[in-house]
């Protein structure tokens, strides 16, 4: 049974179970998880701060909250929070525009993240040759993301005790999905995503005449070109067209299960579903828990590459 613990802004825990109704998202896509959670409760709940979520003694989510509602009601007091997950504080904070002619993932970590609270990162501390420029408006989640775009070629994540991981792996087990759970599944190709070449320009001088082909697309019949300026986009390089390639690869087929219970996984995980020779990677959760009982949506996608 989850265990739900509330921490108001002086300080102090209540610790909750059996709540009414739970909503929580994770998704590739953004950045912060978010829950949504209704309580029965038997009095008033001083402001909220965070909100934290434990399977047992294992921590599984940890947010701040961004929204509280008390409603009196005939039947009591009901409480309903709403929260994301701690990349929310890279996605509220604007960064200081400035431009690192050397920079490395130390440098963001000391003028960047630990002012905000983020004290430990996992992955490469290169110091990287080359421009990096942040400009007006970037949120902190921004900055975080293009260096990883740029210099490591990862996508970031913050794990629910606040480690920022830039290493691009995976520790958590594949999750195996029977079929008789499965509520519903669904395939879907998705055609119009793949690119069958990409010419780049490389050099001031030269036009796009460096071309980067993908033999998938191109089993698949798909007759689509791109072009890429790496000479005028600061935070591109020519490997950026495979890179891109290869995230329309991975975006091409798709499968949705809906089942019954909670599955506890997490995004980037691998998934094996019986009776299917197919490597899938979990893009996106969506657990619900309501009158209807507890449910569970997996959205994956099939890795070629």
């Amino acid at each position: 049974m989850l265990k739900y613990i509330l921490k108001d802004i002086h300080g102090k825990e209540t610790s909750l179970k059996n709540p009414l109704k739970v909503s929580f998202v994770s998704s590739y896509d953004a950045p912060a998880d978010r829950l949504t959670a209704v309580f029965a409760v038997s009095e008033n709940i001083q402001p909220l701060m965070s909100v934290e979520v434990l399977d047992r003694t294992e921590r599984i989510f940890f947010g701040y909250v961004d929204t509280q509602t008390d409603e009196q009601t005939i039947n009591g007091m009901i409480l309903t929070i709403s929260a994301r997950s701690q990349a929310c504080i890279l996605l509220d904070n604007e960064a200081l525009p400035q431009t690192y002619c050397m920079v490395s993932m130390l440098d963001l970590m000391e003028r960047h993240f630990s002012p905000l609270g983020f004290t430990h990162f996992k992955g490469t501390s290169k110091t990287f040759d080359d421009e990096f420029v942040i400009s007006k408006g970037m949120s902190e989640w921004a900055v975080l993301s293009e260096f990883c775009k740029k210099f490591t070629g990862t996508s970031p994540k913050i794990d629910c005790n606040g480690i920022i991981d830039i290493s691009g792996e995976n520790d958590s087990k594949a999750v195996y999905i029977s079929s008789d759970r499965c509520i519903s599944k669904k395939h879907t190709l998705k055609r119009h995503l793949l690119i069958s070449e990409i010419m780049v320009r490389a050099e001031t001088a030269s036009g796009y005449i460096m071309p980067f082909k993908d033999d998938f697309a191109d089993s698949l019949g798909i007759k689509k070109r791109r072009y890429l300026n790496a000479v005028d986009s600061k935070n591109l390089s020519p490997l950026s067209a495979g890179k891109i390639l290869e995230n329309a690869d991975n975006h091409y087929e798709q499968i949705t299960l809906n089942v019954s219970g909670c599955v506890l996984c997490t995004v980037g995980t691998e998934l094996i579903v019986d009776n299917e020779d197919k490597k899938y990677i979990i893009k996106e959760i969506q657990y619900s828990l309501s009158d209807s009982g507890e449910h569970t949506r997996i959205y994956a996608e099939v890795k070629y590459i």
